[in-house]
C-alpha cells in the first residue's frame, strides 16, 4: 500500500535540525513519502495544517534529543506536545529515535503521565552518528511496517499546495545532504591522494554499498544513467555462445542472488561500465559530491605512488598479497576487499589495487579521454583478478579492455573523488 511509506517526522528544531534532515534525506533516497516542516511554529498560533499531515501519515517518527521535550512541561501548547497528542489521539504507529547520549528517562519525565506511559511503552531507536547508516536500516526494514488499525486520512486540497511548497523549500534550500562517508556501509573511507586534486576510495565497491543503489530505486531512474547506459539498461544482455539482447532489463548485477558472489563485504561483481558509471552519478547526486570512476591517470598513480612501483607494494611480485591465481596461489572467487589490507596496498594506503577484480576505469581505451557520453568501443580495466595466472596482468602500468555494457565474475569498480 502507498501510505507504508508515508511518514511524519517531529523534531525540536534548536537541539535536533540536522538530525532530523539527515533522517528525512535518507528515508527519501529509499522512496518514502516524508514530512518535515522547517517554518518555525514556537510562539504561534496553531497549525492545522501540520496536523492534518499527521492525519495523512502512517508513521510518526518522535526524534527525542537531550533537553528535546523539557518544552512539553514549561508551555501548554508547545508544538512538539500538539504533535505528539495528535499522533497519540489518530493511532499511529510512533516510532521514538534517540539521538546519542539522551537521558531517556529524564525527557519521558517532561511528558504528561498518560503521554509518558504511551511512549515509554513504545521499542526506541537508539541512533548513533558514527553507525547512522546501520540505523535507517533497521528503522526502515523493521520499525516503519504499517500496522493493520492505520487509517490514513487524505490531505485537504486546500492544503496541498502549502505543503508541496514547504517540501520543495526544505529539498532545495535548507536540506543538508548524507556525505559519503555516512551513506556508504562499511568498509569505506577515502584516501586523499598527494597533490593530484582527488581522493580514491580505500577499498572497491562492495555488494553492501552496491545494494544501496538498487534499494533507493537506481536501476529504475533515467537521470542517473547515460543515454547509452539506458539503452542496454532496458535491452538487457545475455551469454548464449556471444552476447545478444535477452529482453529483460537490468535490475541489479548479473550474480547478485549468486551466494558465491554476493557476501555483503566481497567487492560487487556482474557489473557492466555503464552500471557502474550509473552507481557514481546517483552517489554524486545524493551526497553533492564529485563521485566517478577513476581515470587511468588517477588510477595507476594510486596504485604505484611516486616511486612508480611496479606492484602497489613494491617491485617484486609476490602472490600472498594479493587475490589472484598465478601459482602456488589459486583462488576461485572473490575475497573480502580487507582480505589483504596492510599485505599489499598502495604507498598510499589504497587497498586492493590489484588482484580480487580488475577494476573499471572511466577512460576510453583507444583514444584514452575519459567522457562518460562517448560511445567508446572499449573502457580500460586495470588491476587484474582473482582468476588471473599471468603476473605481467598485476603491474599497475598493465592495460586491460572490455565492452562497457557487459559484465562478469572478474570485474568491479572503486570511486574516485574530485577535491573543490
Amino acid at each position: 500500500m502507498a501510505e507504508q511509506n508515508t511518514v511524519f517526522i517531529s523534531y525540536r528544531r534548536d537541539t535536533s535540525k540536522y538530525q532530523a534532515r539527515s533522517i528525512y534525506q535518507a528515508l527519501k533516497l529509499y522512496s518514502f513519502d516524508v514530512f518535515l516542516d522547517v517554518t518555525t511554529m514556537d510562539g504561534g498560533d496553531l497549525d492545522h495544517l501540520i496536523l492534518n499531515q499527521i492525519g495523512a501519515r502512517a508513521h510518526f517518527i518522535l526524534l527525542i534529543s537531550d533537553g528535546s521535550l523539557k518544552r512539553c512541561a514549561e508551555q501548554e501548547n508547545d508544538w512538539v506536545l500538539r504533535e505528539i497528542e495528535e499522533a497519540v489521539r489518530l493511532n499511529r504507529n510512533i516510532v521514538p529515535i534517540i539521538e546519542e547520549g539522551t537521558n531517556m528517562k529524564q525527557e519521558l519525565s517532561y511528558l504528561p503521565a498518560r503521554l509518558r506511559e504511551i511512549i515509554g511503552r513504545k521499542s526506541g531507536l537508539p541512533l548513533i552518528h558514527f553507525y547512522f547508516d546501520a540505523g535507517i536500516d533497521t528503522l526502515r526494514t523493521r520499525f516503519l511496517k504499517i500496522p493493520p488499525y492505520i487509517e490514513v486520512q487524505s490531505i485537504p486540497l486546500i492544503e496541498q499546495a502549502e505543503v508541496q511548497r514547504r517540501i520543495e523549500m526544505l529539498d532545495t534550500v535548507t536540506m543538508p545532504r548524507l556525505s559519503s562517508n555516512l551513506l556508504m556501509p562499511a568498509p569505506f573511507g577515502w584516501i586523499e591522494i598527494p597533490n593530484k586534486q582527488h581522493s580514491m576510495a580505500k577499498y572497491p565497491v562492495t555488494n553492501a554499498q552496491f545494494a544501496k543503489f538498487i534499494e533507493a530505486g537506481g536501476y529504475n531512474q533515467r537521470k542517473w544513467w547515460t543515454p547509452e547506459g539506458w539503452k542496454y539498461r532496458k535491452k538487457g544482455w545475455h551469454f548464449d555462445g556471444r552476447w545478444k539482447p535477452s529482453g529483460e532489463p537490468w535490475r541489479k548485477p548479473r550474480f547478485w542472488d549468486d551466494s558465491g558472489w554476493n557476501g555483503r563485504d566481497q567487492p560487487v561483481v556482474g557489473v557492466s561500465w555503464f552500471e557502474s558509471v550509473a552507481f557514481c552519478l546517483w552517489l554524486s547526486g545524493v551526497t553533492g559530491e564529485k563521485i566517478m570512476l577513476p581515470t587511468e591517470k588517477q588510477w595507476q598513480y594510486a596504485a604505484q605512488g611516486d616511486d612508480n612501483h611496479i606492484f602497489p607494494w613494491g617491485n617484486q611480485w609476490d602472490c600472498e598479497r594479493c587475490n589472484n591465481s598465478v601459482k602456488p596461489c589459486h583462488h576461485e572467487g572473490t575475497t573480502p576487499v580487507t582480505h589483504y589490507e596492510d599485505t599489499g596496498n598502495s604507498p598510499f594506503g589504497v587497498v586492493d589495487m590489484v588482484g580480487n577484480v580488475q577494476e573499471w576505469c572511466l577512460t576510453d581505451y583507444n583514444r584514452r579521454t575519459n567522457d562518460i557520453e562517448s560511445k567508446a568501443v572499449n573502457r580500460t580495466l586495470r588491476g587484474g583478478s582473482w582468476d588471473d595466472s599471468n603476473i605481467p596482468n598485476f603491474r599497475c602500468d598493465n592495460r586491460d579492455r572490455y565492452l562497457p555494457n557487459l559484465a562478469d565474475r572478474h570485474k568491479g569498480f572503486r570511486l574516485a573523488k574530485a577535491h573543490d
